[in-house]
């Protein structure tokens, strides 16, 4: 079994490649944790796989964790909130989508 921590912001990632038994190679894993503000109280998991990618056996515990760690980063993209403060409702509202939510007219009048 292999391992690898960091922290990225207010999240923390385990990354793991677990040793197949039936096939050769290794099961990517991954935990992720969101921290507390400051040292108050546990970590929150928010999510965990012990087999990502439908139980793939990847041919190097690196390659398993190097794709553990790129599924954490997309669950991080997903968690993250964008900041709204300050921003007209259209921006917050664009913002919050991830995307345009309209144009203006552009035509001269």
């Amino acid at each position: 079994m292999h391992f690898h921590e960091h922290r990225e912001g207010d999240l923390r990632i385990y990354a793991g490649a677990i040793e197949s038994h039936r096939h050769d190679g290794y099961f990517a894993a991954v935990v992720v944790q969101r921290m507390p503000a400051g040292d108050d109280g546990d970590p929150v998991e928010i999510y965990r796989e012990d087999r990502l990618c439908g139980g793939y056996a990847w041919p190097t515990p690196e390659a398993a964790m190097s794709f553990a760690v790129q599924r954490a980063r997309m669950v991080m993209r997903r968690e993250t909130r964008p900041q709204t403060h300050g921003l007209s409702e259209v921006a917050k509202a664009a913002a919050v989508a991830g995307r345009s939510v309209g144009r203006r007219n552009r035509t001269v009048s």
